[in-house]
């Protein structure tokens, strides 16, 4: 993955060069080396490049499965598929050729909802870290409402308090027309009365409980008459 990026990224630490091997091999790697013990060596291996290296999508599933919170694992295949290196559809590929792989199932939800143009993992996220837990009101969800003339869907709709979620999972590339559609939605709310809020996925898998407490005081400010409740991760 690094010699597929070339050289002079400012976030890559080059004092460990990592070597990847067939899982079989008995190596004593000297200093300054990091062995990975890998199945399949052979058919994941570009043998014609110079060094021979692991196939990309393959590296990034490696540091993806590796990362050490489910958001940087994101960044991972963020930066992978932002730089239009690979897709996600074909990692998806790549990773229906491993019988290993850490974070699997979880990687495939995330690869699914971004081939797909869908955010159901954020989704799922939103409902069971932030608003269930802590007592948050429970919004009505993909619901289509009729404006100007087209159907609209909201990911979180607190109806009767004025407040729309949408929770924004397209950390990969996309059209400036896409986000433009999204900000007139937005501004079509407002007009309506309607505050629109948007998050991603730091604030639901890493900040779960700041986004609550966040959410809960818009939602009072707008009339809410709950109380957010702390959860077992609270500070």
């Amino acid at each position: 993955m690094r010699a597929t990026e070339g050289p002079g990224r400012r976030d890559r630490d080059e004092s460990v060069i990592h070597v990847t091997v067939d899982r079989g091999r008995h190596l004593v790697a000297p200093e300054g080396v990091r062995l990975h013990r890998v199945s399949g060596f052979g058919v994941r291996t570009l043998w014609n490049l110079g060094p021979p290296r692991i196939r990309y999508e393959h590296a990034v599933l490696d540091v993806a499965a590796d990362a050490v919170s489910d958001l940087d694992a994101i960044g991972v295949l963020a930066d992978a598929c932002g730089a239009r290196r690979t897709t996600a559809e074909r990692l998806l590929k790549a990773v229906q050729g491993r019988a290993r792989l850490p974070r699997r199932f979880w990687l495939v939800d995330v690869l699914g909802d971004v081939a797909a143009g869908t955010c159901s993992v954020l989704e799922h996220g939103y409902l069971t870290n932030v608003e269930r837990p802590h007592g948050l009101p429970e919004g009505r969800r993909q619901e289509s409402h009729r404006h100007r003339g087209s159907n609209v869907y909201r990911d979180v709709d607190y109806d009767g308090l004025g407040l729309i979620v949408e929770l924004d999972g397209r950390v990969f590339h996309e059209s400036a027309r896409a986000r433009d559609r999204d900000m007139d939605r937005d501004l079509d709310a407002a007009v309506d009365g309607q505050e629109t809020v948007r998050v991603s996925y730091g604030q639901v898998f890493e900040r779960a409980c700041s986004t609550a407490q966040k959410i809960g005081a818009i939602l009072q400010r707008r009339g809410w008459d709950g109380e957010v409740k702390p959860c077992p991760d609270c500070g």
